[in-house]
């Protein structure tokens, strides 16, 4: 019996507990005249003058606090244009509120709106008040925006964190590849740009688990919504190469609604814009982008310089993406593309390898001839609702390439042909959430090396699938998932060369299973996940068991500051240009050899972040810390003559490790109408290379050098419109970095500067247009480079007809040098560019 009183005394003591506790001070307030509710007011509890809780009411004119207070206190309701009213208490309960107008005098005032306004966690810019008569394309006006930027590639990027989704009223029409839009998307057809932060693109998962993604909404002028915008451009001009003659075409035509949308595009040119951007996937799901390996690649045409000063081209590039909507949920979405490009460079390179004991230069120079065809195509069905999700995505891409240098005779011929679908299915049940995804990719790769000695082929099959089911819970703001799945890939190649044929095999299967956790209290966000995985290569007979957690924690303090911390931990193996045992050519130098080993890799990677925004202000300031470290049980001996480069892999032990501190900077200054932005970058890597040298008794011996990289990034950016007829844009560059090798050697730091300077004048129809670039490089040992470029471009306007005349390279420079440092070499480049140019463009709008 006293056992049973114990328990009712225990369970009522709990229910009295739980009662005080759960007392609510609660009520309505209305309008003394009318009696109508009131919204938006003010119900704060002060305890002398301090408030130490508040609320607002809602439409209905209630309100409801949590009573946790003792003794007498404050409640006070107030409201604009009403009298505020105070009363005492010091018990919760029913307070309701008959709230009396009052007039209001105000001080003279001049009200103006505002050009960023924000809800949640959504921020809106009006563009017509960034945007002038100037701008052309909608990038012209995004980059003008506080808080964004545009790369030179046009890749979209909100507080310097690239955006992961981008729409037009709310419809993803090119899949990622929103340069169709950036590019040929009128900028007086937009009327504002939405940033969503924290973006959860599944619905079926919102509220289940939370989102660090950022998504860009455009949201068109109701006169250009649905309505087809047709562009035809035509250009011609002349070339101070041997007089050779340009072109320039252009046929667009978009439509973009809110139920279906449309884009279709043909652009060719010789005048050195770069239309491969056109068919560049710059955002999308991550899942879905499944790396492929190659043993032989093309050489890259880059360098620290604009790339229409560089690229000698001719260039074809088509597109059509069109996308149904049916209702807020369904939608279907086709597109393909194509680009061919003819590339050709004249360059000569100067590489200098520092060893232990001596010092190796390489030069060359050679005339270099790529040919590139590339196509695509995409098939994407979605049902994205509340309750289920469905997504289909089919793609097929291939790209055929050849690289050919008379000079260093040698042709390689790169292609793939990849087919893949990937498919998600996401229901919410009364018990929890079942998700499944599967991804499958076939890709074929035949490559060739061709030289005047002979010829090597690398045929590559692979076939790719992930196959996972996951069950996700949420309770009182703690969600727990669990996902296993099946991974596997049959990875086979071919390799023929002159001497002695090979074909190898790397296929694995791995079983993995990912516990994750989630926590939101509050201002907290937190999450950990915990995967394993065993994994098996079959032909190499080796079995690994990989377990890669991650933590992230997530402080919001208010809506201006937000801090955050990542630390992760992965262990993983080679891919099969890796773990190919034997020797292979890479290029008419190069030889790579995997020494029958087997390699793996560490990798710990930890992020402090920062940020501040103040929409009102137009200010946004982020910073970030990361610091990375790799341990490997391999490392590529390099061994560097005059004649050849090898690269063997030896069992040493090894790791590099590296320090980033990044920071960006926004400031919008509304009566100026000006922006400005400061990136800055500061690195340290330190990491190991050994060196193969011959001994004193003839046998090679391999030494390790230690080296250390050290970089400073510093780039500013403005664009100032103080009235309709002016506008300057600058921009600004500067890296310092380097490079110390071993105790004894360190190399000369480099100073490259560049500056950027463009002025527009606009009299009626008419924009004169100057710019200017300047280059300084470092090249090493104490010398450096100086290149000043000069434009001029005469632009006339009228109704849907816009002429452009330009003069470009006024100062007709046709050569230009850089130099970089990675690892133990330095790596100084000569180029030829674009020398004197005369183009005369017309465009019209449909």
């Amino acid at each position: 019996m006293n056992k049973v009183l114990h328990i009712i005394s225990f369970l009522f003591f709990l229910c009295l507990s739980y009662s005080m506790q759960a007392q609510t001070l609660s009520g309505m307030v209305t309008d003394a005249e009318s009696n109508q509710p009131l919204e938006a007011v003010m119900i704060g509890v002060m305890r002398g003058n301090t408030m130490i809780d508040y609320t607002l009411t809602d439409a209905k004119g209630y309100y409801s606090l949590t009573w946790k207070h003792n003794g007498t206190l404050q409640l006070s309701a107030s409201l604009l244009g009403y009298k505020r009213e105070v009363r005492n208490i010091n018990a919760a309960g029913a307070q309701n509120f008959n709230l009396q107008s009052e007039a209001i005098v105000l001080k003279e005032v001049q009200i103006r709106p505002g050009r960023i306004n924000t809800r949640k966690d959504t921020v809106r810019y009006d563009l017509a008040q960034f945007a002038s008569s100037k701008d052309v394309h909608i990038k012209d006006v995004l980059k003008k925006l506080p808080g964004v930027d545009v790369d030179e590639n046009g890749q979209v990027k909100y507080k310097g964190k690239a955006i992961n989704h981008y729409f037009v009223e709310g419809m993803d029409v090119t899949g990622g590849r929103y340069n169709q839009i950036n590019n040929n998307l009128d900028a007086k057809a937009v009327k504002t740009a939405e940033i969503m932060e924290n973006y959860q693109s599944v619905k079926a998962l919102k509220g289940k688990i939370n989102s660090d993604e950022v998504a860009l909404n455009l949201k068109l002028d109701p006169k250009a919504r649905d309505q087809w915008i047709a562009n035809a451009t035509l250009g011609a001009g002349w070339s101070d190469d041997n007089n050779k003659p340009l072109w320039e075409g252009v046929l667009n035509a978009l439509q973009l609604g809110k139920s279906k949308q449309s884009i279709y595009n043909y652009k060719t040119n010789n005048n050195g814009k770069d239309l491969s951007t056109e068919q560049m996937v710059l955002a999308g799901d991550a899942w879905q982008q499944i790396p492929l390996s190659t043993f032989l690649s093309q050489l890259g045409i880059s360098a620290p310089l604009d790339k229409k000063r560089l690229l000698f081209n001719k260039t074809h590039t088509l597109n059509g993406n069109r996308m149904y909507k049916w209702n807020d949920d369904r939608s279907l979405r086709l597109q393909a593309g194509y680009t061919h490009d003819l590339i050709r460079q004249q360059r000569g390179n100067t590489q200098i390898y520092y060893q232990p004991t001596d010092t190796v230069r390489i030069d060359e120079t050679y005339h270099y001839r790529l040919i590139s065809d590339a196509a695509n195509l995409e098939l994407r069905y979605e049902d994205n609702n509340s309750r289920n999700y469905i997504s289909n995505r089919f793609t097929v891409d291939g790209e055929i390439n050849q690289g050919r240098s008379e000079e260093l005779r040698q042709t390689i011929r790169t292609s793939q042909l990849n087919a893949g679908n990937f498919f998600n299915l996401i229901q919410n049940r009364e018990s929890g959430t079942w998700e499944f995804l599967s991804a499958t990719r076939y890709a074929y790769q035949p490559t060739s090396l061709l030289l005047e000695k002979g010829k090597s082929k690398f045929d590559q099959h692979s076939f790719y699938m992930d196959n996972s089911a996951a069950y996700l819970k949420k309770y009182n703001g703690f969600t727990q998932q669990y996902k296993a799945g099946v991974q596997g890939e049959w990875a086979a190649m071919e390799y023929n060369p002159a001497a002695q044929p090979a074909d190898f095999n790397a296929s694995n299967l791995s079983l993995y299973l990912t516990p994750y956790f989630q926590l939101n209290r509050g201002k907290w966000l937190s999450s950990l996940s915990l995967p394993l995985k065993a994994q098996r290569y079959f032909s190499q007979q080796r079995s690994f068991l990989f377990f890669n957690p991650s933590l992230y924690a997530r402080y919001q303090l208010d809506y201006h500051w937000k801090f955050s911390f990542y630390g992760s931990l992965k262990r993983s193996a080679g891919d099969i240009t890796d773990l190919y045992p034997g020797l292979y050519q890479t290029d008419y130098r190069t030889w790579r050899n995997g020494n029958g080993l087997f390699p793996t890799s560490t990798q710990q990677t930890y992020n402090l972040y920062g940020e501040y925004k103040n929409t009102v202000q137009e200010f946004f300031i982020t910073a970030s810390l990361t610091y990375s470290r790799s341990n490997r049980n391999t490392l590529l001996e390099q061994s560097v003559s005059e004649d050849a480069i090898l690269y063997k892999r030896r069992e040493q032990p090894n790791h590099t490790d590296s320090w980033t501190l990044s920071s960006t900077l926004s400031k919008g200054i509304y009566d100026w109408h000006l922006k400005t932005s400061l990136t800055i970058l500061l690195s340290r890597s330190n990491g190991e290379q050994l060196t193969s040298l011959p001994g004193s008794d003839g046998n090679p011996q391999s030494l390790l050098q230690i080296y250390r990289y050290d970089y400073l990034k510093a780039e500013p950016k403005l664009i100032w419109s103080p009235t309709e007829i002016f506008e300057a844009e600058y921009h600004a560059t500067l890296g310092y970095g380097g490079s110390k090798i071993g105790s004894n050697t360190r190399l000369t730091p480099l100073l490259d500067f560049v500056q950027r300077l463009r002025l527009t004048f606009s009299i009626g129809q008419v924009d004169l247009c100057l710019s200017g670039e300047h280059y300084r490089n470092d090249l090493g040992g104490g010398t450096h480079l100086n290149t000043v470029f000069a434009d001029a471009s005469l632009i006339y306007k009228t109704k849907k007809w816009r002429f452009e005349a330009n003069l470009n390279n006024l100062f007709n420079k046709k050569k230009y040098a850089y130099t970089t440092y990675s690892a133990t070499q330095s790596y100084t480049s000569r180029l030829n560019i674009r020398p004197r140019e005369v183009m005369a463009t017309v465009n019209y709008q449909f």
